[in-house]
Parts: C-alpha cells; sequence; structure tokens
C-alpha cells in the first residue's frame, strides 16, 4: 500500500465514521440538539476534520433517588435548558408528580423511545455519565436510598464530545477550546488512529431542596421568597456558561484550517498492520482515463450528473471512464442549459445522456443514510450535496413537533425528518407537479422501508401540491419548525439584486409559527457577507417586528454555493411572541 494510498483510505474511513454517528437518531430526552449548542455543533461539523458525537448546552433538573443516572432508583422531574422564569412553580415541591415540566422543557412523549415523566427509563446521552461497575455497591446504594425522600437540585453546564481525525486536529480544537473552558481532556476512541476530545464547563451546582424525611430547606422568610433566590442559583451560572458557549463558537469562526501532518508518522506503523488490504482507488484505469474524468460531478441514485457538457475529449469516453470507476452508475448525463422557472430544473431537452442506457423519461431512486427519494431529472431540482444540510436539520428536530417543509421539491427534506426523527406531524407543500408525484413515490417507499426504525413514519407525513401563499392560510394551524428552502429568483437575489429576498413568503410563514418555534430560512449571500449576515437578518428582524415578534439567531450555516462567490446560507431563528 503507497503511502498516498493508505492516507486517502484513513480519510475515507473517518468520513463514513462521522457519517454513520450523524446518521442514528437521536435518542436524548428531547431528540435534538440543544439550541444553545447548535452553533458550536454547526461550525464543528462543517469542518472535514472533525465532528460532534455529544453535547449538552447546559441544564438544570430536579431528582431524587442516588446521583447516580444509571441507578434505577434516580428519577429526574422538570429539565429546563433555559433559565427559569417561573422560580415559584419551577421549586413547588408539592406538585413535582402533578405538574413533571414545572415550567420546564415539555414532556416528550411521542414515538418509539417515550420517556416516562419519572425518569424511569434512561436516555442514552446520559446512560454512562456515572462509573458504577461494582454490581453490589450499586445495590447498597439504591437499597440506601430507598427510604431517603431527599430532593436535589443539579446544574449541568455545557458539554461537547468531538471526534478528530488527527492528533495535530484535536490539539487544535483543545488549544481554541481553553480560552473559554479549562476542563479540556483528550481520549482514545475506538482504536489508535480516531480522538475524542471531551470539553465541558465549570459552572456545576448541586443542592438539596429538602431533608431525608421530607422537610423543605428553603422556605419564604421575612417575605423573600427564596424560590427567586434559587433561580437566581441557577439563572446566573446558566448566563455565565452560554457566555462561554459563546466565546467557544467565537474561536472556532476564527479557528483556521488543520493539518494531518501527523498521519504521515503514523504511517509506518499502519503499513505493516494492513499491507495485505490494498485498495485501489481508481481501479484498473490507465493514465488516459484519469486525466479526462473531470474532477467534480453529482451521483443521483445511479445516474452521475455533469453540470455542463465536456469541453475537451470525448463525451463518450468521459462517461465510459466514469462507469468503470464507479460500477454503480448506469448513466452518465450533461446538462446543457440553465435551469428554467419555478422548479429549477434544466427541462425536457436540459440533460444529455453522454453514455449508458438510454433512459426515457430519465427518472431514478436516491438513498441518503438509508432512506429512499424518487427523481425526475428533467423536470425537479435535487442536489445531493444537501446531504449534509438535510441531516443538521434532522438533527435539530425534537420529539413531538410538527413541522412544516416548504418548497418541498421531490420531498427528501420531509421524508428524512419522517423517517429519523420523532415528529408528531410532518407537512410538505410543492407547487411542481411533477416533483410531488415523485415525493409521493417516495412517501410509498417509505411504508416498506425496513431501515427505517421510527414508528408510524409514513403515517405522519403529508404531501399537498400547492401555491404555499395560498396552501399555508388554507392550513389554519401552527408549527413548531418551519423549513424553506425557496428557489433563487434569479439574478434578483444576492447583495446586488434587486428583489424582495422572499419577504413575501417570509410573512406568511411567520403568522403560522408558535411562539418559541424555529425556521430555517434559506438566502443566498455574497462570500463577503457571511457569516455576519446582516442583510438576511435585517430582513427577518423587519417582518418579526411588524407582526410583533422578537427573532432570536441560532446559527448561520453555509450550506453551497450557486454561482462564483455567490453562497446558498441556512439561517437559524426562533420567534418568541409579545
Amino acid at each position: 500500500m503507497t503511502d498516498s494510498t493508505w492516507k486517502q483510505r484513513r480519510l475515507n474511513d473517518f468520513e463514513n465514521a462521522k457519517g454513520q454517528c450523524h446518521g442514528k437518531r437521536d435518542k436524548s430526552f428531547a431528540g435534538r440538539i440543544d439550541p444553545k449548542a447548535v452553533d458550536v455543533c454547526g461550525i464543528i461539523n462543517e469542518r472535514e476534520e472533525m465532528y460532534t458525537t455529544s453535547s449538552c448546552a447546559g441544564r438544570c433538573f430536579i431528582y431524587t433517588g442516588p446521583g447516580i443516572k444509571s441507578s434505577k432508583e434516580f428519577k429526574r422531574f422538570r429539565i429546563s435548558h433555559e433559565k427559569i422564569a417561573n422560580p415559584d412553580r419551577y421549586f413547588d415541591l408539592t406538585t413535582i408528580q402533578s405538574d413533571p415540566s414545572g415550567g420546564g422543557d415539555p414532556i416528550r412523549t411521542v414515538g418509539q423511545y417515550d420517556y416516562k415523566v419519572t425518569g424511569e427509563k434512561i436516555d442514552d446521552e446520559n446512560k454512562n455519565d456515572d462509573n458504577v461497575n461494582d454490581e453490589e455497591e450499586k445495590l447498597q446504594i439504591e437499597n440506601k436510598a430507598s427510604d431517603d425522600k431527599t430532593i436535589w437540585l443539579r446544574f449541568e453546564p455545557f458539554i461537547l464530545h468531538v471526534a478528530c481525525r488527527s492528533l495535530s486536529a484535536a490539539s487544535y480544537l483543545m488549544a481554541t477550546a481553553r480560552p473559554a473552558f479549562k476542563n479540556v481532556g483528550l481520549t482514545a476512541w475506538k482504536d489508535e488512529r480516531h480522538y475524542l476530545v471531551a470539553i465541558w464547563g465549570d459552572e456545576g451546582l448541586e443542592m438539596p431542596l429538602c431533608t431525608p424525611t421530607g422537610v423543605p430547606l428553603y422556605q419564604q422568610q421575612d417575605g423573600e421568597s427564596m424560590s427567586q433566590w434559587l433561580a437566581d442559583l441557577v439563572n446566573e451560572r446558566q448566563t455565565r456558561n452560554w457566555n462561554k458557549v459563546e466565546r467557544f463558537c467565537q474561536s472556532l469562526r476564527e479557528m483556521g484550517p488543520t493539518t494531518d501532518d501527523d498521519l504521515e508518522e503514523e504511517n509506518s506503523i499502519a503499513f505493516h498492520l494492513n499491507e495485505r488490504n490494498t485498495i485501489m482507488s481508481d481501479g484498473n484505469m490507465d493514465g488516459n482515463e484519469k486525466r479526462i474524468i473531470p474532477k467534480s460531478y453529482d451521483v443521483i441514485g445511479d445516474v452521475a450528473y455533469l453540470h455542463s457538457m465536456p469541453e475537451e475529449g470525448d463525451p463518450l469516453a468521459i462517461g465510459t471512464a466514469i462507469m468503470q470507476k464507479n460500477k454503480s452508475i448506469k448513466v452518465v448525463v450533461a446538462r446543457q442549459s440553465n435551469f428554467k422557472g419555478t422548479e429549477c430544473a434544466p427541462g425536457e431537452d436540459g440533460l444529455t445522456i453522454i453514455a449508458g442506457a438510454q433512459r426515457s423519461p430519465l427518472i431514478t431512486s436516491h438513498t441518503e443514510f438509508g432512506i429512499r427519494c424518487v427523481v425526475d431529472l428533467n423536470h425537479c431540482f435535487f442536489s445531493p450535496r444537501m446531504a449534509s444540510e438535510r441531516l443538521r436539520i434532522c438533527q435539530q428536530v425534537a420529539r413531538g413537533e410538527d413541522v412544516l417543509v416548504c418548497f418541498a421539491g421531490v420531498g427528501m427534506e420531509a421524508i428524512q425528518i419522517s423517517g429519523r426523527t420523532e415528529a408528531s406531524s410532518v407537512v410538505a407543500v410543492e407547487l411542481n407537479e411533477v416533483a410531488v408525484e415523485c415525493a409521493r413515490r417516495g412517501h410509498r417507499m417509505l411504508w416498506k422501508n425496513k431501515a427505517v426504525k421510527c414508528t408510524g413514519a409514513a403515517e405522519r407525513l403529508e404531501i399537498i401540491q400547492g401555491d404555499i401563499l395560498e396552501v399555508i392560510p388554507s392550513l389554519d394551524r401552527q408549527f413548531d419548525r418551519i423549513l424553506a428552502p425557496r428557489p433563487k429568483e434569479g439574478n434578483l437575489d444576492g447583495d446586488l439584486g434587486s428583489g424582495d429576498g422572499g419577504e413575501k413568503f417570509l410573512k406568511v410563514l411567520l403568522r403560522h409559527l408558535k411562539d418559541g418555534g424555529e425556521c430555517h430560512w434559506y438566502d443566498f449571500v455574497a462570500d463577503h457577507e457571511y457569516p455576519a449576515c446582516e442583510r438576511t437578518k435585517a430582513l427577518i428582524q423587519r417582518c418579526c417586528e411588524k407582526q410583533g415578534m422578537r427573532m432570536e439567531v441560532l446559527h448561520a450555516a453555509h450550506v453551497g454555493s450557486v454561482a462564483k462567490r455567490q453562497l446558498r446560507l441556512c439561517l437559524d431563528f426562533k420567534v418568541h411572541r409579545s
């Protein structure tokens, strides 16, 4: 195995591990990434050399039993990832059973992984937080706690685990985190070539709220509410915790590229271990075939999609070389014209088959993380490069949410959310008749997809054909989350354009977003505008203020390029109604 082949294999192994990790369902209590951790996770996951494996933005909760989360006697109540807004309700110990949320996070009870209010079932996020290997000692602790009626308050600060591709990448990340967080460590993960960085805050708090016999320790004294005093203890820590998270985010934005120089040092060891597992990245192609293959093209299902006709060389030879390189490709097409109309599709004559079977209509099925959709390449817009963005969105959908997907296209976003999350309902709206038919065929495949582990996935998805401006008002309902990947308005979008930036759509969508709901708004910006995106933020802020709302930006994600120095942006924001 040559040095270059070994290194490429290492890079591929890490990329596959990243995809597998992020492709799994989130089995945490909320079923999503915490809103305050979205920015951190988004910035890290955009980098090729690292990805997040678990995160918590900081939370407080009340619990009974021993402080060991793996213990059967451990029960949590009133989990809150936000500041305590109603102290009297939250710290009323007499209503723990009747009011388990206490004004904290809503109780999630949708989907296959239902969690009892008492917290008897422990989520995977915290399953291994405490080390109790001695079963006898564990049993003694549980027996001792059975008669203990003490109620405890705990605040857990920010914690993040990041897998890094090399020691140099891990070292760079730790150096970036230390100005904000002092508790930073490195552990080996799975094998000697993957490294896990652990970052956690130091604002923790743990204190009893009552005696072992159940007598409250903090009661109102001299007209002063002790509930407010307790809330201040938690809220001050949460504020300091969030400030550190923001400083960490800023450092991550300023972090330059890392190198994998230490991979070369490891090669001498790994070479002898892997010399029998030789990989030929280009099969049996000769030098001429390697030279004529374009540097980049999309693979949609079993179709290789070139965005322009090759300027040099024989198209048939180029297509044949691509098919020889990837045996799963059966057709190679090249686009000859710009996208047309509101469908942003090449049209009936916009694609030319340069190699493979002459397929008409040009339809294929595409798979991402075990979820399949159907694509008509002539009449629908679809980009496999948005796979990581669809994954990012799925990671933010909480258990029990009602989700609206606007401009749904062939429905891949909606099908992914239905199949990979525990959303209560998913509504997809699309105007293009051909795209709607593709989405419905993908919906039918979802019913039979054995890779989908989420109970009732297909039942929760509804596909509607029609204009967004007409369909949404007719639904007469509000949503917890709205996706708006609107089409580009020709040359009007961007920093020099004269279009309205989709304002007419945004005004309608905001009316149907719940208080505290989140929107993923897709816009088009120049490269110099990112990541500040002041023009996009001003548009959203203006629309929110007109409807009596306050806007909170969660994350600005770069999700691709549409032209030279023109970027596609997704701005995640939350609304709060006055």
